[in-house]
């Protein structure tokens, strides 16, 4: 591997692109080819109702499917019609088929009759569409079974032991390989369900190519055979120690040519059996090496699960929606307890039983604010319950969500985010850096802080995938804040250059461009040059006690992991202080101007610190450096409100902003269930876009119309109280 050049080795892995594409390239999307409406929000679209949908998740890795069947489609339809869900997910399979499927995946053994049809039916003739559930990969050979087969099935060691996982506590279940007989259970499985059961929806949940194991290499014989095929040489042996080279190769090849070969391959068989909306589930976007998440471009949407905060929910709905795709999202999902005493934390517990809390509200009306489908998860919770659902609060929060979506459907399906400021998620820096000062945390907390000061700063932004970057993704925004996002190529160094000099304004944080696509580092930052700095060193460097000293000499608190840097050509506007050294360890943030456009480089992950203290100096701080750049085309200004959180929406015709308040009572648990309190008299202005006049001003939820008038240009309003979600509605003409 040593021996082959870059050049070569990028043409032999298939990693070759054309012009400034991207580090692994983008499948076609299959739909947008043909011509068929996979974009998120077309009215025009046979599939519209899949962009605001109020589905009920009948979820099988749990009762009432396993261990014991206990199923009852009459009861479960009753149940979602009692939520108001326009739709249910139905389980083809989990860890059984729920079908009599004769494909050769294990079917439940209590199974009798078919309910899969049965549901079906029920759902017509309750005026509801349906979605099959198809696992792609996802494990559930169960690892005490007798059945012969599954030895041929899983994945393997270097030894040829079998690789298992855990999954919700009942037992550890082989890892499938999908080089393996499994990839035709999987396709018959499939073609089962589309030709002969009328889904208006096929949702995949992978492909997986294991799950605990999923970045341990497969050794099965197959997966030899193919890798020897291809490359001449057998599966790299991870235990022996290997190159960067051979990473990259091994994991391309089983990314692309395996998984995203075989879900081309399946997309493409139902485009021509059924044409019908396909969905995955891509809740791992940004974990890690994972093999469906540059699955986008093949699908028509995909699902994020669950996030621990309304915050990170917001992002991640946004971040979904930046890429085109329909994304729909749990609701529910969350509400199990924390079982922080059980020592295996794969018991999860009460998947069916009726948690009750209001977080349950506040996760809707994020969902709500965001623009997307809402899934409640699931079945589960009122399936065994005595009484209908609604004689829970489970039951009323959620058919209280899904009525207020019901109700508003026309305006919520029309409305879309209206960002000035693009936030560059390094998903190339989370698959590929692997820096000894680095965890995965900071990463994360580098592009959600990001997110959450612009944000308290009322400025609208929408995170991108760094993988998705074009020139044209770039001229949407007035600017783009690049966080710590080391691993960059050059292709998209030249694209972030050219943005800048043709006007657009760059905020550029700690390490970003530090490396190539890959993790390879550079011996100074890619985008050296445009922010006017020079890397001292390859590693940051941390200590205690840092603070920013800025020039008015005002001294606050700066991250305790810096990157060092001389500055070249900008101006400096804070250096490093260590104070229990009382030394000065030079430039900490530059600015400079190139072309029409301007840098700010910050030599730390500052909004990290931001996002884990919310210190009122560092929110005023941003808000400083940020205004000049972003008030004069702001779509809005709220007067800051602990735990409120704004989210501005729009179409031609109609301007809302959401106010989400997340006051909940929770003083140190992440998964203790919240009671919330409102939030009174919360001040905002919203601009009124030129040439258009107010025809009305009104609040959704309490449905009160406010009296207000445009005073230079704006909007002023005082809400007169947030519980949870309210939200302003300015129609236009």
């Amino acid at each position: 591997m040593s021996s082959l050049n870059r050049r070569k080795f990028l043409q032999s892995t298939g990693l070759m692109l054309a012009g400034a594409q991207l580090p692994f390239g983008e499948l076609p999307t299959l739909a947008a080819a043909l011509g068929e409406p996979s974009q998120a929000g077309s009215s025009a679209s046979v599939w519209d109702w899949i962009h605001n949908n109020r589905t009920l998740i009948a979820e099988a890795y749990n009762p009432p499917f396993y261990p014991a069947l206990d199923y009852d489609p009459e009861k479960a339809v009753r149940i979602a019609k009692d939520l108001n869900a326009d739709s249910m997910r139905y389980p083809a399979a989990s860890y059984y088929a729920y079908f009599p499927s004769k494909s050769g995946y294990p079917v439940h053994p209590e199974l009798k009759g078919d309910p899969m049809r049965e549901t079906l039916d029920r759902l017509r003739q309750a005026g509801m569409k349906a979605t099959a559930y198809i696992p792609f990969n996802h494990p559930f050979m169960e690892a005490t079974s007798k059945d012969p087969r599954f030895a041929d099935w899983t994945k393997k060691f270097t030894n040829g032991k079998p690789m298992t996982t855990p999954h919700y506590g009942y037992m550890d279940y082989f890892e499938g390989c999908l080089n393996s007989p499994v990839r035709e259970v999987i396709r018959t499985l499939v073609k089962e369900v589309v030709t002969e059961y009328a889904f208006d929806v096929i949702y995949f949940d992978g492909p997986y190519q294991g799950m605990k194991n999923d970045r341990n290499y497969c050794h099965c014989a197959y997966c030899e055979a193919a890798y020897k095929k291809k490359f001449g040489r057998p599966v790299p042996n991870q235990d022996e120690g290997i190159s960067l080279e051979e990473k990259i190769q091994y994991l391309h090849w089983m990314q692309n040519d395996v998984a995203l070969g075989f879900f081309s391959e399946i997309r493409e068989f139902i485009r021509k059996a059924r044409n019908v909306p396909v969905l995955f589930n891509n809740t791992a976007l940004l974990t890690p090496r994972q093999w469906r998440n540059r699955a986008i471009p093949l699908a028509d949407g995909f699902m994020f699960e669950a996030a621990e905060t309304p915050e990170d929910k917001l992002f991640n709905m946004q971040l979904g929606q930046s890429t085109g795709k329909v994304i729909w999202t749990y609701v529910g999902h969350h509400t199990q307890y924390n079982r922080e005493h059980i020592k295996d934390s794969g018991v999860r517990g009460w998947f069916s039983y009726p948690v009750e809390s209001e977080e349950l509200l506040l996760d809707g009306a994020t969902a709500i604010a965001s623009g997307v489908g809402i899934v409640y998860w699931s079945l589960s919770r009122f399936f065994y319950q005595p009484e209908k659902p609604q004689a829970y609060d489970s039951g009323r929060f959620v058919r209280e969500i899904f009525d207020f979506q019901q109700k508003h459907d026309a305006l919520l399906r029309s409305l879309r985010s209206q960002p000035q400021s693009g936030i560059l998620v390094g998903a190339q820096t989370i698959d590929w850096f692997t820096g000894s000062k680095f965890i995965s945390k900071g990463f994360e907390n580098g592009f959600h802080g990001a997110y959450e000061v612009l944000k308290a700063n009322g400025f609208e932004s929408e995170p991108f995938l760094d993988w998705q970057m074009t020139p044209e993704r770039l001229a949407r925004y007035e600017m783009i804040y690049a966080p710590s996002a080391v691993c960059l190529s050059d292709a998209q160094c030249a694209m972030l250059t050219d943005y800048v000099r043709n006007g657009g304004k760059l905020v550029a944080t700690h390490m970003t461009s530090m490396a190539d696509e890959f993790g390879r580092l550079r011996k100074n930052f890619g985008l050296a040059e445009l922010l006017g700095i020079e890397a001292v060193g390859p590693e940051p460097y941390e200590m205690s006690d840092l603070f920013l000293k800025l020039n008015s000499g005002e001294v606050i608190p700066q991250d305790a992991q810096i990157f060092p840097f001389r500055a070249h050509g900008s101006r400096v506007l804070a250096e490093t202080i260590d104070r229990g050294r009382r030394a000065n360890l030079g430039p900490a943030m530059v600015v400079r101007k190139e072309g029409k456009g301007s840098v700010l480089y910050i030599g730390s992950s500052l909004e990290s610190i931001y996002v884990e203290t919310r210190m009122k100096r560092l929110r005023a701080l941003f808000g400083e450096l940020l205004t000049p750049w972003l008030a004069p085309r702001r779509a809005y200004e709220i007067e800051y409100r602990s735990g409120v959180m704004p989210h501005f929406m729009a179409s031609p015709e109609v301007l809302v902003l959401h106010l989400l308040a997340n006051t909940g009572n929770k003083t140190k648990h992440m998964k203790i269930r919240e009671e919330f309190l409102p939030v009174a008299d919360v001040k905002v202005r919203i601009r009124v876009p030129d040439g258009k006049t107010v025809r009305n001003v009104s609040l959704l939820r309490s449905g009160q119309t406010i009296s207000a008038k445009p005073h230079n240009g704006w909007i002023a309003v005082t809400v007169p109280r947030v519980f949870i979600h309210e939200a302003v509605k300015v129609e236009l003409k």
